[in-house]
């Protein structure tokens, strides 16, 4: 069984044998920036409202990377570990179970707090107000989300609507997890991993580089923030 590694980043979180008192969908509206009195303090209420609700997700993704664990190491749950290497997008074959890929994916993402701040703008942006999307992401059906002001013409892609902010982050874990064009940040995840260091936030961010069109400066961005508020995400 591996050592189970925890990024820095995921406060208090609770070891599976332990009872979880779940986070109830949270919407934009649940963040309260009416009397923030300064920067600091929005973006001490931001990190504290998106905390948990991030915690929450990578939970259930440990949770479910120990039951793997678990059905590798005493060889069985095959229907159970197939279905999970469906749902992460990982080619599964009774003669050749290809566990490395299943868990180099079903882990933790270090830098959601981070990465939700900026495509969110601290919770104020026209997205997340109006469909709980705190971290940008694109659907490409008519009527799926929110129609950019600014959209290419002869796009046709909207920035999704969620019911709430756990769908987003959800979506968004899930979507790290499985991209193709993230390959390179779970590589530095899984070589963490490996060497047995804690996850690195700002390493993790090379891998997003073609999250957004800003391609280089928006990695700068995304480890501009984890270097700057640091304390902030840990809750201190």
């Amino acid at each position: 069984m591996e050592k189970l590694l925890v990024p820095i980043f995921l406060i208090t979180i609770v070891v599976a044998t332990v009872a979880i008192q779940p986070v109830k969908g949270m919407t934009a509206n649940d963040l309260d920036m009416s009397d923030a009195k300064d920067l600091n303090d929005k973006k001490k209420r931001f990190f504290d409202f998106m905390r948990p609700i991030i915690n929450e997700e990578n939970r259930k993704i440990l949770k479910l990377r120990n039951q793997l664990l678990a059905a590798k190491k005493h060889n069985n749950n095959k229907k159970f570990v197939a279905h999970v290497a469906k749902i992460y997008s990982v080619t599964w074959d009774q003669e050749k179970e290809n566990w490395d890929n299943l868990f180099e994916r079903v882990d933790t993402i270090a830098l959601s707090l981070a990465q939700s701040a900026n495509e969110s703008a601290w919770g104020q942006s026209r997205f997340a107000k109006q469909g709980n999307n705190f971290f940008g992401q694109w659907c490409y059906t008519k009527g799926c989300g929110i129609i950019p002001s600014e959209r290419n013409r002869g796009s046709t892609h909207e920035v999704a609507k969620f019911s709430s902010i756990n769908d987003s982050v959800r979506s968004y874990m899930k979507t790290i997890n499985t991209g193709r064009v993230y390959a390179l940040l779970r590589k530095v995840r899984r070589d963490d991993r490996a060497a047995g260091k804690q996850p690195d936030a700002t390493a993790q961010a090379g891998g997003l580089i073609k999250y957004s069109q800003r391609r280089e400066k928006y990695v700068e961005e995304i480890r501009r923030i984890i270097d700057a508020n640091k304390k902030l995400m840990l809750g201190q």
